[in-house]
């Protein structure tokens, strides 16, 4: 871990805002696994933007104190994909819950899979809308057998094989229990030229009380070493055999970049932007 880079990141690690998630809340572990990852990929805050979401999970830009944008529920993809083609070299993080991704979010979702820009998004999925009193996400109902659809509680919608069907390069998961594999799987998201979607089960201690620790513990399983990871296909029979054998599949389900022409900036930054004062613009925000 190179000690210059593991310095900024412990410099920026303490949070100016009082950490909020419930104790035990599984995003501690993704902010431990994504400072983690940040410094074993040599990464400077400023070469970092960091996309928060709506909802619990989005609080998690606050606690590194890197360059980070807050915006609409829903929008995080879209806001990331705008910072992406406004300024390519930027490391791009999106960092949502299974709510604002997959119900008001999934167009985004759908789209920005399809398109595949080089960001990455970590989706802090637990089930319930844990900000507002731990209404049913999209997500709700894993591992439930008994559970009932209705119009108010519809059947599991799952993040994994919604990325493969749109077109995603890049779908791993990972689980908050075990922080050095999730440190891992970023890892490789991040270094992934593409758009990288990484599922991490991140427990909510408050209001899931079926899907807690020790039900991922008793359910998650690593993707065998032997599998194809290049094929969709294998990627396919892989989700069909684990959900027969009612496990959840954790590392890195399919990576296969895809051949496409250079990410350019908006033609508006060179040649607009030239001439024009920008002072008092920036005065006003100071």
């Amino acid at each position: 871990m190179p000690e210059g880079a593991k310095t900024i990141w412990d410099q920026n690690a303490t949070p100016r805002h009082r950490i909020q998630w419930c104790p035990g809340c599984g995003d501690y572990a993704v902010l431990n696994a994504l400072k983690a990852a940040l410094t074993a990929l040599e990464l400077t805050p400023f070469e970092v933007l960091l996309v928060g979401g709506i909802g619990c999970s989005g609080q998690i830009r606050n606690y590194l104190n890197g360059n980070s944008f807050y915006g609409t529920h829903g929008g995080a993809l879209a806001y990331a994909l705008g910072a992406k083609m406004a300024n390519p070299e930027l490391t791009v993080i999106a960092l949502a819950d299974d709510g604002d991704t997959l119900a008001i979010g999934v167009e985004n979702f759908v789209h920005t899979c399809r398109r595949d820009p080089d960001v990455t998004l970590v989706i802090m999925d637990n089930g319930v809308y844990g900000l507002t009193k731990g209404q049913d996400s999209p997500s709700a109902g894993l591992g439930q057998p008994d559970w009932v659809p209705s119009e108010e509680h519809p059947p599991f919608l799952d993040p994994v094989k919604l990325a493969l069907a749109s077109g995603a390069t890049f779908i791993a998961q990972s689980f908050s229990g075990d922080p050095k594999h999730a440190t891992e799987v970023l890892v490789e998201a991040v270094r992934h030229r593409g758009f990288a979607v990484v599922n991490d089960f991140s427990p909510c201690v408050t209001y899931n009380k079926f899907n807690t620790y020790d039900w991922f513990r008793a359910h998650v399983e690593p993707v065998p070493a032997d599998h194809d990871v290049e094929s969709a296909d294998a990627a396919w029979q892989l989700i069909r055999d684990f959900e027969r054998r009612a496990k959840l599949p954790v590392g890195i389900v399919y990576r296969h970049p895809r051949p496409k022409g250079d990410a350019r900036r908006l033609p508006m930054w060179p040649a607009e932007l030239e001439r024009v004062d920008v002072e008092p613009m920036l005065a006003g925000l100071r």
